[in-house]
């Protein structure tokens, strides 16, 4: 069988987020989200870059958030983050890094974290050109919530 790894890999990215968009899932659903974006990252890795690593990082992180995972959420939060800035990667795929770790941390209660990394993630968005761009990663970086814990 011959398949268009690019294409895969964007089919994919976008079959993972129509299963994040989900008010609810079922148990079959959370598996195969997280089945999803773990390939597509994989596939990104064979024809991709890293603005595509950081991408599929960030989703990979924001489906463990989901499910409450937040050890898993944030090692690849900080993946996601550490390719942001290792490759000048711009203001987007550098607030969402931040908003990724944010997101963990306030899973995990470790609330200085994530007022630290939704600090950042504030300020990288505010460098976004296009104000539906900035707008949407200001309200996605206001919507992490401390948890509860402490650092």
């Amino acid at each position: 069988m011959n398949i268009d790894v690019k294409s895969e890999a964007i089919k994919l990215f976008n079959e993972t987020w129509d299963l994040i968009d989900l008010a609810e899932q079922s148990d079959e659903q959370k598996a195969l989200m997280l089945h999803k974006a773990h390939t597509d990252r994989y596939l990104w890795g064979l024809v991709g870059e890293p603005m595509n690593f950081a991408r599929c990082e960030w989703q990979i992180s924001r489906c463990y958030a989901l499910l409450g995972m937040g050890d898993a959420a944030l090692l690849h939060g900080e993946l996601s983050l550490a390719l942001a800035l290792e490759n000048g990667l711009g203001a987007l795929d550098l607030a969402f890094g931040h908003e990724a770790v944010a997101r963990a941390c306030a899973l995990l209660g470790q609330n200085e974290k994530v007022a630290e990394h939704k600090e950042k993630g504030l300020a990288a968005a505010a460098g976004l050109e296009k104000e539906g761009d900035r707008e949407y990663t200001k309200r996605e970086l206001n919507g992490v919530d401390i948890k509860g814990g402490s650092e």
